[in-house]
């Protein structure tokens, strides 16, 4: 006998209905089952050849299906989850009364497809473990069905049991060792199980059935770099990236792979494209390319913006920028005037490296809502990072005048206020954020490069006491005290002692041409020439010849017995401060 869904409460209320209420509820899913049993071969064929089918009088032991919670839902999805489970409880009470299809073969693929159709609303909505055995009573009840297996192994991968996944999976390659979308990720699962062994030979197969697929070939990187064949990594991968060169996530695993192959600037060249992701890549505007109807019409199952925005958040919450792209993209389709719907994609884009789809979401957000804080800042970074200064700076005002309690517009105004030489404006932006550490830095930057050094030094002197673990404060402070320009400011043995801190733990070039110039003000110059040059050979050593040779107007100095007198030059980095600047993240040809 199955075991079906049952219980008490709210959605047992809905069941009861006439037999003519039921026939009209089932039209959609009567096209739906036909398709199946086309599929399935009715006339005998399939069934004999694949030995996948029971039986009509051999009744599977079905997991019994409640349906779960869902006040988090969106009401419109409320009730088609309240209807698809109605609809199936429906089906299977029909036949416990003897109210059936003239063949029980066309009910039992009736009831599979109802266990399917709710396993899908399910899966969508994130409601994993009721997915499972509803897709898993849909298998059973048709075991020669494709879509279900398949469900049921992207079900388990999300729950991280990956083993069972890859049974599902090989499951549904044996119905349909054509479908490329089940190749690549059953590869991807046997990458992420530690057997790249195994996915080698599937992968391979994909490659053959589908020659230039883009998801194969980053697969197959993945798996030639899992057992460090680097040279073949680095094949598959730039070959699967001359497809597509938007797919930012190839860069990292290729990074990986130049690395190991000792080609150091190419590892750091994609490692900088890539963001730090080292994901599987199948959503959101870095994405490779991988055609999978089955899982697009997951997508489009739920009715409702809203359950995608709030399945968007969820995963956003834990992390999973993919997964949270791809259901903010999927509200932005649903509602496209929705400017709150665009600011979320653009916000998640931008944290995925994706620049261009971030700044196009934004300025659409804008567009519908010029009020939009969030969108004006989030704007301002991704200008500031493209060498936009100007433009970077009306967006933060704009959001700082929306919202004057965004604390994070206004240290970024500040600092790109403070970069481009508007010293005295960006003091007034930093006064209202002087909680923050980098804010109490920024000031007193501004101020030394006013010539403002006596209130630099106390600045910099309440920002030791507040952060003693920041090692920039007593940095800067030993500068200003050990080479300010103005004489009552100036406390070499002070200086001396905090940079004698610094040195136990930071061995930089910074600290050894600050420690020079304590010592140049104590007199001691054959020691700060000694330190100077330490300083310049650590520079050089880090490839940054150009600072090297910039510090030797200090060591001119300490050679003719002079101490510094200024304790930044106008290229270092406390003058200049803000995010990396890409000139083009926001080509088109960028993700």
């Amino acid at each position: 006998m199955d075991h079906v869904a049952g219980g008490d409460g709210a959605s047992d209320c809905l069941v009861p209905m006439t037999v003519q209420r039921l026939a009209g509820m089932t039209m959609q899913f009567r096209i739906g089952v036909w398709l199946t049993l086309m599929v399935l071969g009715l006339d005998g064929r399939l069934a004999s050849a694949s030995g996948f089918l029971q039986g009509a009088d051999d009744e599977p032991v079905l997991e019994r299906v409640d349906l779960p919670d869902v006040s988090r839902m969106h009401t419109a999805v409320q009730g088609q989850l309240s209807e698809a489970y109605t609809w199936l409880r429906a089906l299977e009470t029909a036949g416990a009364e003897g109210i059936e299809s003239p063949s029980g073969l066309t009910r039992r693929a009736e009831r599979s497809a109802a266990y399917g159709e709710l396993g899908m609303l399910l899966l969508a909505g994130e409601y994993l473990e009721a997915a499972e055995r509803c897709f898993q009573n849909a298998r059973l009840l048709t075991p020669g069905e494709f879509r279900w297996p398949y469900y049921l192994a992207h079900v388990l991968m999300k729950q991280g049991d990956m083993p069972r996944a890859v049974a599902q999976f090989e499951y549904a390659r044996r119905l349909q060792p054509d479908d490329l979308a089940v190749l690549v990720w059953l590869g991807h699962v046997y990458i992420d199980l530690g057997r790249p062994e195994a996915a080698e030979p599937v992968l391979t197969e994909a490659l053959s059935r589908h020659p230039g697929s883009q998801a194969v070939l980053f697969q197959m990187g993945r798996a030639a770099l899992a057992v460090e064949n680097h040279t073949g990594a680095v094949e598959h991968l730039e070959a699967a990236l001359s497809v597509n060169p938007a797919a930012a996530v190839i860069h990292y695993p290729l990074a990986m792979a130049y690395r190991g192959l000792g080609d150091l600037d190419r590892a750091r060249n994609h490692l900088d494209r890539s963001g730090g992701r080292a994901g599987a890549g199948y959503a959101g505007g870095a994405a490779v390319r991988l055609p999978d109807p089955l899982m697009a019409a997951v997508d489009t199952v739920l009715r409702s913006p809203q359950v995608h925005r709030d399945l968007g958040l969820q995963a956003s919450e834990r992390g999973d920028w993919p997964e949270a792209a791809r259901q903010f993209g999927q509200a932005v389709d649903l509602a496209p005037a929705n400017a709150a719907m665009r600011l979320n994609l653009g916000i998640v884009l931008n944290l995925m490296g994706s620049a261009r789809g971030a700044y196009d979401q934004l300025e659409a957000a804008l567009g519908l809502d010029p009020d939009l804080a969030a969108a004006s800042y989030t704007l301002g970074t991704i200008l500031e990072r493209n060498g936009q200064d100007a433009a970077a700076i009306e967006r933060y005002r704009a959001a700082v005048t929306n919202d004057p309690n965004l604390s994070g517009a206004h240290l970024r105004l500040a600092n790109a206020l403070r970069r481009t030489g508007q010293l005295d404006a960006s003091l007034s932006f930093y006064g209202r954020v002087l909680d923050d550490e980098e804010a109490r830095f920024g000031e007193a930057m501004a101020l030394a490069r006013l010539g403002r050094y006596g209130e630099a030094r106390e600045r910099l002197t309440i920002g030791l006491d507040h952060y003693p673990e920041q090692p920039g404060f007593p940095l800067a402070l030993a500068r200003v005290l050990a080479a300010a320009p103005v004489d009552e400011v100036r406390d070499g043995q002070r200086a001396l002692d905090l940079v004698l801190a610094l040195a136990e733990d930071y061995k930089t070039a910074a600290v050894a041409e600050t420690m020079a110039m304590a010592l140049a003000e104590l007199q001691l110059f054959s020691q700060a020439v000694e330190w100077q040059r330490f300083a310049m050979g650590l520079a050089a050593d880090a490839a940054l010849p150009d600072v090297a040779q910039r510090m030797s107007i200090n060591l001119t100095r300490y050679l003719q017995e002079l101490p510094a007198r200024t304790p930044w030059r106008d290229e270092e980095p406390e003058y200049n401060p803000g995010p990396p600047v890409d000139p083009g993240l926001l080509d088109p040809s960028r993700p």
